[in-house]
């Protein structure tokens, strides 16, 4: 399961399709990579790796090893799309659905590869697929393919092509994607999708591309090509040097913008199952160009929605009409998008469904399916309150958030703002134009911890989003958190969504929060590029109310009890986790739900803004550790905070609002002294299980400045990250290389610096680089 292989994106939209209409769905593979760890709808599991041999057989013998682990799983049925996992099948004993997405074209391939295929093909067809329940191609062109004996019990169903997201992009993003390639806006811009090989796979003709468009360029330099898809580095070097633009191994989320920015979809693939680029290319209402082969003419309609053709020759005739003839462009586009439709993952779901319930014979009621309940697709499930404390928001900041929630995939939620005796009148214009919020309003400021106890009075709901008014939500952001919370066990109270820099929105901000030895507040992920390296979800001390999704009933006084009434600001969300933990409960990440935030919005006009966030981090700090910690922990976090305070009183800066933190935490002594005793007497986890959360993490945030922290050290704990994570040798490269760099006296060097790390990560995305130009 990577990223660039065509299957493994079919296994995943077919896995994330059942799962949602009611199955269960386990994915077993030898590797997988980030692309697909974020998935929420079905569970990834991975063998012990086990490395392709230069003999099939062998290759077999051993993933059979794998054969009582799965027999002794509870499984119904396994769906099996690909070899060597064929060879499992007379093993099994459970039924078998077969995907067969056909054996490649062998013309040009070494001999030891041709005879590897030509047993993939002979096994498979005398062999595996006899044993199976079910077997079913990709296409009508492979179900032709198959011996007359399986095609009786045997069937196709086409793929999907709508799994992006986004599919309308405006004028100015792909100008300035075209821009960054050096596309001027009167080119013409050809596109291919697939291996960047010439050698590996020779059927999917990109050599023979290339000789054509040189061709084309000879006669019009405002033709253009770009070749993305699954390479190397010295794949994508081969075609540079050939004059061909190229995005090797391209992210998923910039798939759709190619698409969009290109003008006409070429291929000259010699072989194809079905070809998933130029079905997905027609999504995106292109014109296509491929040859007469395979499935082309079931995927695409000759001369209405592209050209099919025979040869070189024609190939280049019909590609010239769609070049020098905009308006045959742009109706070949739009009856290509019309004709796209008939490839959706949800009609492949569907038919893949029927064959489920006819192999295991069961009943339309035996399942819950999301179609029954929610044929709209709304998702409409347990209500969600949402809790928004305001105190003097503005109405476009404000307005933005409510926005961010009104648009969400997750439809049954219910918004309250408690408004802290603001002094201007935004929500009057707010309750204007959202005639269905519910505002509470307050005669005082109660503070933060007071506002949210006041509001969760007032609401109904099984789940509870706390949001600061300058928040900005992703659209699935809470079809997310209710997802994963879903799914864990009791024990888990409550998740923290990946929050992100509001103008920054490369950066993150945290993905959970944590607290360390002196009980100083961190922030996972603060401050660090956001590389994926944060997106599995993980265990975490807890969650920062700037948003944070939590059971209601983790409120009630017989779980972790309301917020501290007393924090007025900072650590109230601190001391309701800490005191969660202490009772055993759990805190989990949840890096697929996205939300920006404008970082001290609240306080960055006040010029007293560094003494308020001193005194009451200070302040609460005491109060937190004075309920919550052990003995001996509290003891010497008292003597560090209570001496600095002393210090504190004598500088002149400082001297007041160290009276001030002194005061008013002996004044709190009495509330503290009765707390303490009921938090310690039930409780389950010592300290050192509590903070342990702050293992190899780090602040990457300057707080004067309001900005990151540019650094080696920043790039280096990313990269460690990710190849702890996922394994792959090239952060495992870059790790050492930045490890060994801060250790030298080149780091002081800036300009040098900079130099040498843009060549060594030259391939890295660009905001890698532009955070490398900010390293001094």
């Amino acid at each position: 399961m990577i990223k660039g292989h065509g299957v493994d994106l079919v296994v995943d939209r077919l896995a994330d399709g059942l799962a949602k209409i009611g199955y269960n769905c386990e994915i077993y593979c030898n590797y997988f990579d980030e692309t697909f760890t974020g998935r929420k709808a079905y569970k990834i599991k991975k063998f012990p790796y086990t490395r392709p041999l230069d003999n099939p057989i062998v290759y077999e013998r051993m993933i059979r090893r794998f054969v009582p682990y799965l027999n002794d799983k509870k499984i119904d049925l396994f769906i099996i799309q690909s070899f060597p996992f064929y060879s499992l099948i007379p093993k099994l004993k459970k039924p078998t659905l077969v995907v067969d997405h056909g054996i490649i074209s062998l013309s040009r391939l070494p001999l030891k590869r041709r005879l590897w295929f030509k047993y993939m093909e002979f096994s498979q067809n005398l062999s595996y697929f006899n044993k199976a329940g079910k077997v079913i191609t990709v296409s009508q062109y492979l179900l032709d393919c198959l011996p007359r004996n399986i095609r009786k019990k045997a069937g196709f169903i086409y793929n999907g092509s709508n799994h992006y997201q986004k599919i309308d992009f405006s004028k100015e993003e792909i100008e300035d994607f075209k821009r960054q390639l050096c596309i001027e806006p009167e080119d013409i811009l050809l596109l291919f999708v697939g291996r960047l090989n010439f050698s590996n796979q020779p059927y999917k003709g990109l050599e023979e591309l290339t000789k054509i468009y040189h061709h084309l360029y000879q006669e019009n330099n405002h033709i253009k090509f770009l070749a993305v898809g699954y390479g190397s580095r010295n794949d994508e070097e081969l075609l540079r040097n050939q004059g061909i633009l190229s995005i090797k191994n391209a992210p998923e989320d910039i798939m759709p913008l190619i698409y969009k920015s290109c003008d006409i979809y070429t291929t000259c693939s010699r072989w194809e199952g079905f070809d998933l680029p130029v079905v997905e290319a027609q999504n995106f209402g292109k014109p296509v160009v491929c040859y007469d082969i395979g499935a082309h003419p079931e995927v695409l309609i000759n001369n209405k929605t592209g050209f099919i053709v025979k040869d070189t020759s024609e190939f280049l005739e019909k590609l010239k009409i769609l070049i020098n003839e905009p308006e045959t462009r742009k109706e070949f586009g739009k009856k290509a998008k019309e004709f796209s439709k008939k490839f959706t993952w949800e009609k492949s779901v569907e038919e893949y469904d029927k064959e489920i319930r006819k192999l295991l014979n069961i009943k339309e009621t035996d399942l819950k399916s999301a179609r029954d309940t929610d044929k709209d697709k709304t998702k409409i499930g347990e209500k969600v309150a949402v809790v928004i404390v305001n105190y003097n928001s503005s109405y476009t900041c404000m307005k933005e958030c409510i926005d961010s929630l009104k648009n969400q995939t997750y439809k049954n939620i219910e918004i309250t703002i408690f408004d802290n005796n603001s002094q201007n009148d935004t929500l009057d214009s707010i309750k204007k134009q959202f005639k269905d919020l519910k505002i509470i309003y307050s005669d005082k400021n109660l503070g933060l911890g007071e506002a949210i106890n006041r509001t969760l009075e007032e609401i109904a709901a099984k789940y509870v989003l706390i949001s600061n008014f300058d928040v900005v939500y992703n659209f699935k952001a809470v079809e997310e958190l209710v997802s994963q919370i879903g799914e864990l066990d009791e024990s888990y109270i409550g998740l923290a969504p990946k929050i992100k820099f509001y103008y920054q929105q490369e950066y993150i901000e945290s993905v959970g929060t944590y607290i360390d030895n002196s009980l100083y507040i961190g922030y996972t992920g603060k401050g660090q590029l956001d590389m994926q390296q944060y997106n599995r979800p993980e265990n975490v001390f807890g969650v920062s109310f700037t948003s944070c999704f939590i059971k209601r009933e983790a409120f009630d006084d017989l779980i972790v009890g309301k917020v501290d009434p007393t924090f007025f600001l900072f650590y109230e969300d601190i001391d309701f986790c800490y005191r969660a933990n202490i009772l055993g409960y759990k805190f989990q990440s949840c890096p697929t739900a996205v939300c920006y935030h404008k970082y001290a919005y609240s306080f960055r006009d006040d010029a007293s803004f560094f003494q308020n966030k001193y005194y009451y981090q200070k302040l609460n700090l005491l109060k937190t550790a004075y309920k919550n910690m052990e003995e001996s922990n509290l003891k010497r976090i008292m003597d560090i905070e209570l001496n600095i305070q002393k210090q504190n009183l004598k500088d002149k800066s400082l001297k007041s609002t160290a009276r001030n933190i002194l005061k008013d935490f002996n004044g709190s002594l009495g509330y503290l002294k009765k707390c303490r005793p009921n938090i310690q007497f039930s409780r389950l986890l010592p300290d050192s299980e509590i903070i342990k959360y702050c293992w190899g993490e780090f602040n990457f945030y300057d707080e004067v400045k309001n900005e990151p922290v540019y650094s080696v050290l920043n790039l280096h704990r990313i990269y460690q990250r990710l190849f702890v994570l996922i394994g792959n040798e090239k952060y495992e490269e870059y790790t050492n290389y930045l490890i060994n760099l801060e250790n030298t006296r080149i780091r002081i060097e800036s300009e040098n610096l900079r130099k040498l790390l843009h060549s060594k990560l030259k391939y890295e995305p660009k905001f890698i680089h532009e955070f490398i130009d900010k390293i001094s």
